[in-house]
């Protein structure tokens, strides 16, 4: 006679585990349950499998992981032990989780630091991502058709799943799981509403981080997208901004030539940004990014937004000669018709912050074709040292930083801007042939 077993989940999350999937997920805000439920269903996913006689490896990742200790391997062990028939299957040391039969093992790694090793693993059962906001497009792009274990005898197959708490709309987890919602998922908005455990402690801070911190209270319990992130260097400029009601409809000046700011991307994106001066006011008409593309295809950009040009800003590292060609990027440009090009200076990035601070309360951003690089500037923060506990005098590289490099070379770059603040001087216009 088989045995029912029973554990205890959010009832948002029973769909979730019920029947088979490629692909489980949960994103929100704190204090929904989806990091404790999902450790507790690796432990019982592992038990059906193991006592059923299929072996192999359950592996539990996060972007960064520099020691157990920042593992989910914690989470794990105090679910296992909270339920009886789980804790008699498993075998739990300091170092290590693994059935008493053998047939499960339990693996932690930090994905940015363990990829090439995760792909040589070899009869992944699940790859349970946790934390999975700042995992990269490329990460992820090694670690799907790592988990392909099948067993049709059995009808068996392995899964990823994935629990984070989101942060932009614009993170590789979001553009694959969310916007683009993949075949044979079963993936949910989670919420501490969700959570009928949800404990009092947690429900004071909850309710005073939305009488005392209104600014981040529909991130961190809402699972909004984070607006201003902590330690964000263009917070205060960029609520100014919303305040004046300078993010609104920019239209394009035909009198006027536009300058454009680029970041030149070395196998990673590359941005445009697109302004006009007009007396003592910038205007951020449109911005442009993209990646996988030549440099063909930035100029055709530039062709088919139809705007008439003034000066094209570029980094200083333009003038950096390529192995494969013998040139440069600057002469790669000028031979596709680009002209009156500026070589930003190489300033310390501190320095380059502290005038892209002075510029952006004399800027007008088009709400629509600037979307991407409010957000960026909005986004864009220092590193955290999570040793230290402390933020790093240098900025954290992730998506947001493309915007706001391209933003920071229009700051220090424009030099008829940055000689007359008032009175931008006139360049002859030039477009792109």
């Amino acid at each position: 006679m088989s045995k029912v077993a029973e554990v205890q989940l959010p009832d948002k999350l029973i769909p979730v585990f019920e029947g088979t999937a490629r692909i489980r997920g949960a994103y929100g805000g704190r204090g929904s349950g989806k990091t404790r439920s999902f450790a507790l269903m690796t432990a019982v996913f592992g038990y059906r499998w193991g006592m059923s006689g299929v072996r192999g490896t359950i592996l539990c990742g996060r972007e960064f992981m520099n020691s157990l200790g920042e593992s989910s391997m914690a989470e794990i062990k105090s679910a296992i032990l909270s339920v009886d028939w789980l804790a008699d299957y498993y075998e739990i040391g300091e170092k290590f989780i693994r059935s008493k039969d053998g047939n499960i093992t339990y693996t932690f790694a930090g994905l940015r630091r363990s990829l090439d090793s995760i792909k040589s693993q070899s009869r992944i059962l699940i790859a349970w991502v946790d934390e999975a906001e700042s995992v990269s497009g490329r990460a992820w792009d090694l670690l799907m058709p790592t988990v392909r274990e099948e067993d049709k005898s059995i009808g068996f197959n392995s899964e990823v799943w994935i629990t984070w708490n989101p942060e932009s709309k614009y993170s590789a987890t979001h553009e694959r799981f969310r916007d683009s919602f993949p075949s044979d998922s079963k993936i949910v908005s989670m919420q501490w509403q969700d959570n009928p455990w949800f404990p009092t402690v947690l429900d004071e801070q909850r309710l005073e981080d939305k009488e005392k911190r209104p600014e981040s209270y529909e991130h961190i319990w809402e699972g909004g997208f984070l607006i201003f992130s902590e330690g964000a260097y263009y917070s205060a400029e960029l609520r100014r901004a919303k305040d004046e009601d300078r993010i609104t409809k920019v239209r394009y000046d035909r009198a006027k030539g536009v300058v454009t700011s680029w970041d030149l991307g070395i196998g990673d994106s590359t941005s445009i940004v697109f302004a006009q001066f007009i007396g003592a006011e910038i205007h951020i008409i449109d911005y442009y990014e993209g990646s996988g593309v030549g440099l063909e295809h930035y100029v055709k950009v530039l062709q088919d937004k139809g705007y008439v040009y003034d000066q094209h800003v570029l980094p200083h590292d333009v003038r950096v000669r390529e192995l494969g060609t013998g040139k440069s990027r600057m002469e790669m440009l000028e031979d596709l018709g680009i002209n009156n090009i500026e070589i930003a200076p190489s300033l310390l990035i501190d320095d380059g912050i502290q005038q892209v601070r002075t510029m952006l309360d004399k800027c007008y951003f088009d709400e629509v074709s600037c979307e991407k690089l409010i957000d960026s500037l909005q986004a864009y923060s220092r590193e955290w040292d999570d040793n230290g506990k402390t933020w790093r005098m240098r900025p954290r590289h992730d998506w947001s930083s493309h915007g706001a490099d391209a933003t920071r070379y229009l700051a220090i770059g424009y030099k008829p801007f940055n000689e007359n603040w008032d009175k931008p001087l006139r360049r002859n216009l030039q477009g792109v042939v």
